[in-house]
């Protein structure tokens, strides 16, 4: 067979199987879709707000199924690379393969800083006794030089005058933030200045000087009270490292971040990812009031009012043991995390075990939840009164029966599509 009997040959069948689809939809849509067909086979549609609930119910039962599927197991198995004192250290891993990281032992001497200027501590009620008017102030940072005024009206007391200053240095977008710290038992407060970028390169170090006026000199952040600094760590009981930042690469997809300096180094190695469990739970709560609040707030349809009846049911009969790990529920009915109360569960296993151990039960929590939503998935129509349905058919959206929603949508001319929901 020669090549242009292959391609006639695939042309033809082409055109065949093209001919007998268009032929098919053809005589669906001219049995189903046209009005006076649709009238003689007993077609009926939804209002706009019921197809709306409709949508509503089946997308969020659909993501309530797979945050249940999540908790059943596959969240409290997941691994990632931890840390041994999340205090001293955090880390995040980028791979794919954490437990082929190898475990290693991470020392932090010190933790990188940015330069600091921290002002004269002053009379925060007392009146200002500098220069009044334009004050203007230089700041000298990286070869750059940027000048910045403020305004001191009489009757401005020190903590006034600061706070004007942190807001002018604040919205310079140089790379120094300013700030007042105000000691309420001794009615004081200090104009603090300090880099954004940590470490002792000379180009991140800055100098703070009067053009006009004496508001820097009186306020005292003219001068450093703390030069910048590198983070100090080591691995393994090996040399000591340096870096600029306190964010360091430790390859292999490890990247710690060092909050505090220790004298005991703290452990990196594989170990179950603790964030997995509390972000499938909060898709769960998310998910379940989604759910809810559709039907909840469909008040005109019974079935709807049904099914929200049928979800407080479940959380009433589990309302004690759902406390005890942390999940409430409002006066409305929907879920609510008490993150105190959950991170003690997590802590003491109570989490994992209840949702394992419920998702193989009968008459559990998870699994009573997961039967309901897999239900409203997969017959969304069920939770529609018959009262929703009307007879006018001039809308875009058809349906042959309650239970068999095949949703037809007239985008053009001549083109129609269809599809599942």
């Amino acid at each position: 067979m020669n090549i242009n009997t292959g391609l006639s040959n695939v042309n033809s069948l082409y055109t065949a199987l093209y001919q007998g689809t268009m032929a098919m939809h053809t005589n669906r849509l001219s049995r189903s879709f046209y009005p006076i067909n649709q009238a003689q086979q007993g077609w009926q549609q939804l209002s706009p707000s019921s197809i709306e609930y409709v949508t509503d119910i089946k997308q969020s039962s659909s993501a309530l199924s797979s945050s249940i599927r999540e908790l059943s197991g596959p969240a409290f198995s997941a691994r990632t690379v931890t840390s041994s004192n999340t205090n001293v250290m955090t880390v995040n891993y980028s791979g794919n393969r954490p437990n082929n990281v190898a475990s290693m032992n991470v020392r932090v001497d010190q933790t990188a800083a940015g330069q600091q200027n921290e002002g004269v501590s002053m009379n925060a009620n007392a009146a200002y006794e500098g220069n009044r008017g334009t004050n203007t102030i230089a700041i000298d940072i990286g070869g750059n030089t940027t000048q910045i005024s403020v305004d001191v009206a009489e009757g401005d007391t020190n903590r006034a005058v600061q706070q004007k200053m942190a807001d002018a240095v604040n919205s310079s977008g140089i790379n120094v933030r300013a700030t007042v710290v105000t000691d309420s038992e001794t009615n004081t407060s200090v104009l603090r200045l300090e880099s954004t970028v940590t470490g002792s390169d000379e180009r991140n170090s800055f100098t703070v000087r009067d053009v006009t006026g004496d508001i820097a000199s009186r306020s005292g952040i003219n001068e450093v009270s703390q030069e910048g600094r590198n983070a100090v760590y080591s691995i393994n009981g090996g040399e000591t490292r340096t870096s600029q930042s306190n964010t360091v690469n430790l390859g292999n997809g490890v990247t710690a971040t060092f909050r505090q300096s220790s004298p005991d180094a703290v452990t990196i190695a594989p170990g179950k990812d603790a964030s997995a469990p509390r972000n499938a739970i909060e898709g769960m709560v998310r998910n379940y009031n989604n759910l809810y609040s559709a039907a909840a707030e469909n008040t005109s349809d019974p079935r709807a009012q049904n099914l929200a009846s049928r979800m407080v049911s479940i959380s009433s009969t589990y309302s004690r043991s759902l406390s005890e790990i942390g999940i409430g529920f409002d006066s409305s009915g929907r879920m609510t995390i008490d993150e105190k109360r959950m991170d003690q569960a997590q802590e003491s296993g109570k989490l994992e075990s209840f949702f394992t151990e419920n998702s193989g039960r009968n008459y559990g929590f998870t699994n009573q939840v997961s039967r309901l939503a897999d239900n409203v998935s997969r017959n969304p129509a069920s939770f529609v009164s018959s009262s929703a349905f009307g007879s006018n058919l001039s809308q875009n959206f058809a349906y042959t029966n309650i239970g068999d929603l095949i949703q037809y949508n007239y985008l053009g001319v001549g083109t129609i599509m269809d599809f599942m929901f």
